[in-house]
């Protein structure tokens, strides 16, 4: 805790200005801006008005040293946090911290007009507690605090179909299994074989999901003499780790940009040719290029994405299905491929995802867009889009509560949600408190991954309800075994099991008609009974079977004016 921050509280608690928040029947809590003690160069203003307390504050900028603190009584619990905000020049990231604990979040642009932002969910202790705001991106107006008294929800199950039609069979089964364990449990992931080594070393237990990048294989990159195949990290290796642990693969592309390289003499440093994925080191204007079908430009994105969808197959070839997350963190605007705007991103989007499932057949690709924070409008849309994910940089320890709400009230019901890369491990504890429940987690390689406290690795690793590889159903194999088939007082009646023991659904037609649709509960039972159609008074064939584009018929009833009755 910085030495500013402690000193005040220790002054407030014995000036008594712990009891500043404005509290209602409901248990609803107000922070005024007037309320707060302020640090550095934050003041209160009351120009422009528009504000509901006595003041606004201003003078936040990208240093903690000028932060806005308020202390206040509470009973213990979750809260959600509203924020009064302003942001007079575009959208701006902040800080926020509860008793030392960090829950960043991102200010839209309101043009100076003052509006009111979620800002996620915050566990307060029974007495007195702390909220600071400051930092980050700074020059933002800070208003009025709202806590009001919450309680964590699971999140809704979103849809088991993939958006490809002819998805393949593995990915529909491992979309499928992800959505089951969706709320209950989380899949462990790391970025690159040499921090996948490192966690084994670490734990003694694989990921259960492996995350590589496609980045030497860019076709701008080749041209200047990288050779994945003569190293570590290539899709060989990553299809051999797959293979010996079992685990689940995430691909990824940081795309070095087609053209408009600055090679071989770059302005500084940091614009060299291999750093061409980010703005800053090409000339490459995404726009440009989509607006030319025929020109040079939009000719080399298709041969930089045919050439990607050739190492995509090798894994096709094999019977992997790939969680696919292209063209990430594109709102940022630091990669070449958000640069352009979102309209540029979104059709970038739509014509990969309409070569790979349509022009190459990469029907075992699951598609996973990243979102970001505060950008809605960014979404390519859901029909291209299988799973969500969000790639969040914060402190340890942090709920990551900001991020997750706006995610769930985006596209919660929707789309599956993941944690699709991180900073910094999640707290199984705060997950559950929370209710923050990621598909899965996956830490960036390096120093993200090996600066982290190997006793927390450990623990984290260690905790139920985070899945290794180890610890995978056998999630490809989704046939439900039904045995002992009888119809008892106009009911099919049936034993059932399934493999792997998750939860299945069927669908049941009468003469070829769809008739019902059953859901059996994750393991195994006895004993399931479906409604027998009596108004069927001659002939009734009833079938039971997934439902898939190739459904397999898991058995037939017919009976014949209601006496003669026969099962397959």
């Amino acid at each position: 805790m910085p030495l500013y921050f402690s000193c005040f509280l220790r002054l407030a608690l014995a000036a008594g200005l712990s009891h500043a928040a404005a509290l209602r029947a409901d248990g609803e809590l107000l922070l005024n801006a007037e309320d707060a003690h302020r640090t550095g160069s934050v003041a209160l203003a009351t120009s422009p008005g528009g504000y509901q307390g006595s003041g606004y504050l201003t003078g936040f900028t990208n240093s903690r040293a000028n932060a806005a603190v308020w202390t206040f009584e509470a009973a213990a619990g979750l809260y959600e946090v509203e924020l009064g905000f302003a942001t007079p020049s575009g959208p701006k990231g902040y800080g926020l911290w509860h008793n030392g604990a960090a829950n960043h979040g991102m200010f839209p642009d309101t043009g100076g007009a003052w509006a009111v932002h979620p800002a996620g969910t915050l566990l307060l202790t029974e007495g007195t507690n702390t909220i600071e705001i400051g930092a980050e991106w700074g020059w933002y107006w800070i208003d009025f605090l709202r806590l009001r008294p919450r309680v964590a929800e699971l999140p809704p199950e979103p849809p088991r179909e993939l958006v490809n039609p002819r998805a393949s069979e593995a990915a529909r089964n491992l979309q499928a299994y992800l959505v089951d364990l969706f709320g209950r449990k989380m899949l462990a992931g790391q970025q690159s074989l040499r921090d996948v080594q490192w966690i084994y070393e670490v734990t003694g237990k694989m990921p259960a999901l492996g995350a590589f990048d496609f980045m030497d294989y860019s076709p701008s990159r080749v041209e200047r003499g990288t050779n994945p195949e003569g190293g570590l990290e290539n899709s060989e290796n990553w299809i051999a780790w797959e293979r010996e642990h079992g685990g689940i693969v995430t691909l990824m592309w940081h795309w070095n940009a087609p053209a408009g390289l600055y090679y071989p003499d770059p302005p500084t440093p940091q614009q060299i040719w291999w750093r061409g994925f980010y703005t800053m080191a090409t000339t490459f204007d995404l726009a440009e290029a989509l607006a030319d079908p025929e020109g040079e430009h939009y000719q080399l994105l298709l041969r930089d994405m045919d050439a990607i969808a050739e190492e995509l197959k090798k894994f096709r070839d094999a019977g992997i299905p790939v969680l696919w997350r292209p063209l990430h963190e594109a709102a940022g605007a630091w990669f070449w491929w958000g640069a352009a705007g979102k309209d540029a991103f979104i059709e970038l989007w739509r014509l990969m995802f309409d070569r790979y499932t349509h022009h190459h057949d990469l029907n075992h690709l699951i598609w996973v867009y990243t979102h970001e924070i505060g950008h809605a409008d960014w979404y390519p849309g859901d029909d291209y889009v299988d799973i969500v994910g969000v790639d969040i940089y914060t402190e340890h320890g942090s709920s990551m509560s900001s991020q997750w709400d706006e995610m769930m009230t985006l596209f919660g019901g929707r789309k599956l949600v993941a944690l699709a890369e991180t900073g910094t491990l999640p707290v199984p504890d705060l997950v559950r408190t929370f209710g923050t429940w990621w598909s899965w987690f996956c830490p960036w390689s390096g120093e993200f991954t090996r600066g982290q406290d190997p006793d927390f690795v450990r623990s984290v690793y260690d905790d139920p309800d985070v899945l290794t590889a180890d610890e995978l159903a056998d999630w490809r194999h989704r046939t439900p075994s039904l045995r002992n088939v009888r119809v008892v007082e106009g009911r099919a009646v049936f034993d059932y099991r399934l493999t792997p023991p998750f939860a299945y659904e069927l669908e049941v037609s009468v003469d070829g008609k769809s008739w019902q649709k059953l859901t059996f509960p994750a393991g195994n039972g006895e004993a399931v009974k479906l409604y027998w159609p009596r108004q069927v008074e001659n002939l009734a064939e009833l079938e039971v079977v997934p439902p898939s584009p190739d459904p397999v018929r898991l058995f037939r009833l017919t009976e014949h004016r209601g006496r003669e009755v026969e099962g397959e």
